[in-house]
């Protein structure tokens, strides 16, 4: 039996899927900085949360709008253009904030 109400929209399923990719790569990332005692573990868990957040909300939003612009190749063309050059800026934004934190 089958009861389709419970069944994920795409969105949905783009948040959670963009969540749990943010989520692995942080936390190997900030495992590598614990473990290098550059980090406590209360920072590394919330530093993988933040970063969960963020991957999973900017693949959500960018599902969202891929959605609403079904149909149209030029907007949806533009709508994953814009989206990779999102995630393009996010992981520069990490890069450069994670060389500014070991300056200090």
């Amino acid at each position: 039996m089958s009861n389709n109400s419970d069944r994920l929209n795409p969105a949905s399923r783009a948040l959670i899927a963009g969540a749990l990719v943010g989520a692995t790569a942080s936390g190997v990332e900030q495992w590598r900085r614990y473990q290098n005692g550059e980090q406590t573990i209360n920072q590394a868990t919330s530093k993988v949360l933040i970063d969960a957040t963020k991957a999973g909300l900017v693949s959500g939003a960018a599902m969202t709008v891929a959605n609403a612009t079904a149909g149209r190749p030029i907007l949806t063309l533009l709508t994953v253009l814009s989206a990779g050059a999102a995630g393009l800026y996010l992981l520069d934004a990490m890069k450069k904030g994670q060389t500014d934190e070991t300056a200090e």
